[in-house]
């Protein structure tokens, strides 16, 4: 019997069938390796970004927590820091010991606000250096009770204990006092009576003043002869020295004021008394300006003695007008007299 070959499968036919299997086959393979290298490059990125926002904490150090306490103890103000995470390190763990601050026996004097004010109205010109060989001794480092030097320190002494003291019948009320004396060749005349009497007298105010007082004297002529050692305190011993370094003090040369005003006026004492027998070289009103401006400074009252011969012939001119301007008083003394005091 013979076949039908409508039903027979056509062999072209079969070849696109077997072709098209074929292409979809790879068409399938290829989407799924494309998934693959999708997804793949995706988790990368995931991981990468999820290490970068990751804080690596390994680096930091356990930080002590706790509570710091404080108290005042006889041995001064102590600290200490209670507490803390086990993991502090020994460095830490050592720093959470007491602390021991002893503020009451600090080295050292306190600053004190007259020292800077004395810095700021010293001047180098009539500084101690030019004093002339009368200069009294060396002097000893700072002041003590026993009366020695109080040197560059003392210029920021205390005001306090005051007292009254008194020179050629003026008063002046304070807890330190600068004695200025002219002790010029003019101070020789009438038998040395004006420079006899003016030591007189200057041991006899010091007597005056008690042992927690400063002084200072600063005799000149053409140059300085301040006691050596800044502000003294008035004990028994620092007036001895005192006493002594007058009465070896003599008269000579010619004068200059200025110098010997501003030397004073560098240790800031409460009290100056000036004395001169010397009109001549007058301070110009510049000059007795920059003398105010200081005593403004270091608070400094200015009492001036003048010493002539005969009666007084003017009104005391700069003197008295130096006087008038510091809050002080001025006298006048006929030298002609002092011969009739029997003296010391």
């Amino acid at each position: 019997m013979k076949k039908n070959s409508a039903n027979q499968p056509n062999s072209d036919l079969l070849k696109r069938r077997d072709l098209i299997s074929q292409q979809k086959s790879w068409s399938d393979l290829r989407a799924w390796l494309s998934s693959c290298i999708f997804h793949t490059i995706l988790l990368v990125v995931f991981a990468l970004l999820g290490r970068s926002g990751t804080v690596n904490s390994s680096s930091e150090k356990d930080r002590p927590i706790g509570i710091a306490f404080a108290q005042d103890t006889s041995e001064g103000g102590q600290f200490a820091l209670d507490g803390g995470s086990s993991g502090a390190n020994s460095s830490i763990a050592a720093a959470t010991q007491p602390i021991s601050l002893n503020l009451d026996n600090a080295s050292g004097p306190p600053i004190s606000i007259e020292s800077i004010v004395s810095s700021l109205v010293g001047d180098s010109t009539g500084g101690s250096g030019a004093a002339t060989g009368q200069n009294e001794g060396s002097g000893s480092g700072l002041a003590g009770s026993n009366g020695a030097g109080a040197g560059a320190g003392g210029r920021g002494h205390g005001r306090g204990n005051k007292s009254k003291a008194s020179f050629f019948g003026m008063e002046g009320s304070g807890s330190s006092f600068a004695y200025v004396v002219d002790r010029s060749d003019s101070m020789n005349a009438y038998d040395g009576a004006p420079l006899r009497f003016a030591k007189r007298e200057l041991i006899k105010s010091l007597g005056s003043l008690n042992e927690y007082n400063q002084f200072q004297i600063v005799f000149y002529n053409d140059s300085l002869s301040p006691m050596s050692g800044g502000m003294l305190f008035a004990t028994d011993q620092g007036k001895s020295r005192a006493i002594n370094f007058i009465r070896n003090m003599p008269g000579d040369g010619g004068t200059s004021h200025l110098p010997a005003l501003k030397q004073a006026l560098s240790f800031a004492p409460e009290v100056l008394f000036f004395l001169t027998d010397a009109d001549d070289p007058s301070l110009s009103m510049p000059q007795l300006l920059d003398i105010q401006r200081r005593t403004e400074i270091s608070r400094t009252t200015i009492n001036t003695i003048q010493f002539n011969s005969g009666p007084a012939s003017n009104d005391g001119s700069w003197i008295r007008k130096m006087a008038e301007m510091n809050r002080g008083s001025y006298k006048y003394i006929d030298v002609t007299s002092l011969n009739k005091d029997p003296g010391e």
